[in-house]
């Protein structure tokens, strides 16, 4: 009789614990990693093209440029993408 005893709260206190983690799971925020930061004369945030690439564009407000850079997996480094003069567009 304690035996059976002992395994019922032992699975009552296992399913608890279950719903309990689930429930605060429930009520948490997700998280998100794309940002923007400001320095001075340029403007960085972070994008995504796919699940796999992920960019991040740097706007030169001094000399009216946007950079796109891209991870090279190759080299381990930044690698310039493209290099946009916004200058016109804004005359």
């Amino acid at each position: 009789m304690q035996k059976t005893q002992n395994i019922t709260i032992v699975m009552l206190l296992m399913t608890a614990a279950i719903l309990t983690g689930l429930l605060i799971s429930a009520y948490t925020p997700p998280a998100y990693a794309s940002g923007v930061s400001r320095s001075g004369d340029y403007i960085m945030a972070s994008g995504q093209y796919d699940s796999d690439m992920d960019f991040i564009y740097v706007l030169d407000i001094a000399n009216g440029k946007l950079n796109l850079y891209y991870p090279d997996i190759n080299t381990r480094q930044l690698t310039l993408g493209t290099s946009i003069d916004l200058l016109p567009a804004f005359k």
